[in-house]
């Protein structure tokens, strides 16, 4: 079977690291309790997250024509189309995104700009409650299309046999008739995305404080976790405290057994 170039590197690296960093800031989120030293780090995860899918959306203009959002099928009829043929011999292929992970990417793209917004407006303490729900409702959403997704690939991998599961990672897929191939790996444009997001996200680890958890970033100052030092003295001061109701308790005992 003839393979074609289907996607640009650009666009695979986004993938894998986008992929990365979903895991990474969904296990601590879920996982790590909030005063954890962690716990902040799936903020900036998150962060970076987000200054990705920026950069991808400007991708998908400019793009090759696999990674533009101009060759999406996103006609509600071929996505039924698509989903009642997957079990009969007659599944249409595609080289770029088929109507499945056409969707797929839009709503995790806009997933991923909803949870950075509801995770910024609660550092902003904006309804903490309420905006901590919808953004932990959302990132499970995230993590159940994250599954359905790759076992719509394996599937596809299964039946067609055509290196779809490999193609975000070599970049090739059987070629498909009347769709060429892209022109360009793009390797120029990678260099310029990786550097930029390694960028950011040292950018963020540079300003962030671990020990206070605050981050100063972006002409102000967010506060991503506990303050330690602060958590620590506040402590000191309760136990010295109490220490000071025991010790006067134990006077007034003494006295009046006397």
């Amino acid at each position: 079977m003839k393979t074609s170039k289907a996607y640009d590197l650009p666009l695979r690296i986004f993938h894998w690291a986008f992929a990365l960093l979903f895991v990474f800031s969904f296990s601590v989120g879920k996982f790590v309790d909030d005063d954890s030293w962690l716990y902040a780090y799936h903020m900036l995860s998150g962060m970076t997250m987000v200054f990705m899918v920026l950069l991808r959306i400007g991708w998908g203009f400019w793009g090759s024509w696999t990674s533009r959002f101009s060759s999406f099928q996103l006609a509600p009829k071929k996505l039924i189309e698509y989903f009642t043929s997957m079990f009969s011999s007659k599944t249409t292929r595609h080289l770029g995104h088929n109507p499945a992970s056409s969707w797929a990417a839009l709503v995790m793209f806009g997933l991923t700009l909803l949870i950075g917004t509801t995770g910024g407006l609660m550092i902003f303490g904006f309804d903490k409650h309420f905006f901590k729900e919808v953004h932990e409702i959302l990132a499970m959403g995230f993590a159940i299309l994250v599954v359905g997704h790759i076992a719509g690939v394996l599937f596809h991998q299964m039946k067609h046999k055509d290196g779809m599961m490999f193609s975000m990672a070599t970049g090739n897929k059987a070629g498909v008739s009347g769709e060429d191939e892209i022109s360009s790996d793009h390797k120029g444009v990678a260099v310029v995305f990786v550097a930029a997001v390694l960028v950011f996200g040292s950018y963020l680890l540079t300003n962030f404080d671990s020990n206070t958890g605050k981050l100063h970033a972006f002409g102000t100052q967010l506060q991503l976790g506990e303050d330690e030092g602060h958590e620590h003295e506040h402590e000191g001061k309760s136990e010295g405290y109490n220490e000071g109701d025991h010790g006067g308790g134990e006077d007034f005992d003494y006295d009046g057994d006397d």
